[in-house]
């Protein structure tokens, strides 16, 4: 920095002098790490990164992102806006349509020692982590909410049984990813899964091209099994509405009227059949009333019932069905690729139980439970049900053990509801 300060303080007073001292500095001096250049001569040392040509100017990539230090004449910065490549170049410039349309613009303000934001001057408080997650995923569409409400109001005991809208949006999502669209659901409730799953195997199948209804024997197919006769009452006239009117606004206004009393033939249909079938657009359904969901899917895996030996094998397998039998599901599902391809899925509900399985350490067999603030005595009403509640944690806590050991799969647990686990058929 001295040398050519006093290199060009000696060049100013020495102008008129013929001989000038020859510098040992070429072209531009670059100090502070390249920060600073002051030019010496005029000689262009560097090449251009872009084109090649000789040049002693230094810069930086104006895409922030980058910051590349480069050589680059003034014709290609000109060229490319000032950036490295055409890639920064185009990335300049999408930033700068996106901010001219607006689209970078924050429309929300945020409080920071609350949880409540204003989105276009409407107030939304979430109370925890999952509502929150809620509000910023792509909500089901209204013939879902319509499902909710229908439970809640036919079967009121067992509302909260239902997936619910980001159980049941993942669902729909594993299910459109299959290779070929084909789900077994282990208890059909009053058909909120089904239908989500139904709909992502429409997904996968227009994926495929696939362009006839699937079934039994091959393309996009949900069957279903379940033994409540009045969950199946209900879950076929959902189905059924899912499949003559789709999942919008015209289906939810035809699922909403089985709760009207003063509508004529809109109420819930009783129904007899051990099987029932249904098609939303490329996919087929089938809700089967059984006894012993266990029984029939180790009668399926071992081919022994007639009438599913020409069966093609599942992507998925949706367990909701008795908690007690929970790893002899599984064991029918990878003993046999007649249930389950190999790389599929078997997607477990219900494995956290209320969140009881952390304390399943903490349970005596009296009829006491303890916590972290020592012994709570309970009404006999809340110990009997504090019992099952015990018993069925302690069960899922047993599958979870045995499960992660078990080499035939990889299992992955996720903490939402209730728990959902799900196991890759290796």
């Amino acid at each position: 920095i001295a040398y050519d300060r006093t290199l060009n303080k000696n060049k100013n007073e020495n102008a008129a002098n013929t001989e000038d001292e020859e510098s040992m500095f070429k072209g531009t001096n670059y100090v502070f790490d390249g920060r600073v250049g002051r030019q010496i001569t005029d000689d262009a040392l560097g090449e251009c990164i872009t084109c090649g040509g000789k040049t002693g100017l230094l810069s930086n990539c104006r895409n922030n992102n980058c910051h590349k230090r480069m050589v680059q004449c003034d014709n290609c910065r000109s060229t490319f806006q000032g950036t490295c490549s055409d890639a920064c170049q185009q990335r300049i410039v999408n930033s700068d349509n996106n901010n001219n349309n607006g689209l970078l613009e924050s429309s929300s303000s945020v409080d920071e020692n609350s949880l409540t934001y204003s989105d276009n001057d409407q107030s939304v408080k979430y109370e925890n982590i999952e509502e929150y997650s809620a509000g910023y995923s792509t909500p089901p569409p209204s013939l879902f909410n319509e499902i909710e409400f229908n439970t809640a109001h036919y079967l009121p005991t067992g509302s909260h049984m239902v997936s619910g809208a980001t159980q049941g949006r993942l669902l729909t999502n594993l299910a459109s990813m299959t290779r070929a669209g084909r789900i077994l659901e282990l208890g059909t409730f009053t058909g909120y899964a089904t239908a989500c799953l139904l709909e992502g195997a429409a997904i996968a199948g227009e994926a495929i091209g696939s362009n006839s209804n699937g079934n039994r024997e091959s393309g996009p197919f949900v069957l279903t099994l379940e033994r409540d006769t009045r969950a199946i009452d209900l879950a076929a006239a959902h189905i059924q509405i899912m499949s003559d009117y789709g999942t919008g606004e015209e289906a939810a206004e035809q699922a909403c009227k089985l709760r009207a009393d003063d509508s004529p033939g809109t109420t819930v249909e009783e129904l007899t059949e051990e099987s029932l079938t249904f098609s939303y657009k490329n996919a087929g359904c089938e809700i089967r009333r059984v006894n012993d969901a266990l029984a029939i899917v180790e009668a399926m895996a071992s081919g022994q019932q007639s009438t599913d030996t020409m069966m093609e094998s599942f992507d998925i397998v949706f367990v909701d069905a008795d908690k007690t039998r929970l790893l002899e599901y599984v064991e029918a599902c990878l003993n046999s690729d007649k249930i389950l391809k190999k790389g599929g899925f078997i997607i477990v509900d219900n494995v956290l139980w209320k969140g009881l399985v952390l304390d399943v350490g903490k349970f005596s067999s009296a009829n006491k439970i303890f916590n972290e603030d020592g012994v709570v005595t309970l009404s006999d009403r809340e110990l009997k049900k504090s019992r099952r509640a015990r018993k069925l944690a302690t069960l899922m806590h047993k599958f979870n053990s045995a499960i992660v050991k078990d080499e035939r799969v990889e299992v992955v647990l996720l903490p939402i509801r209730d728990g959902l686990s799900i196991l890759r058929k290796r």
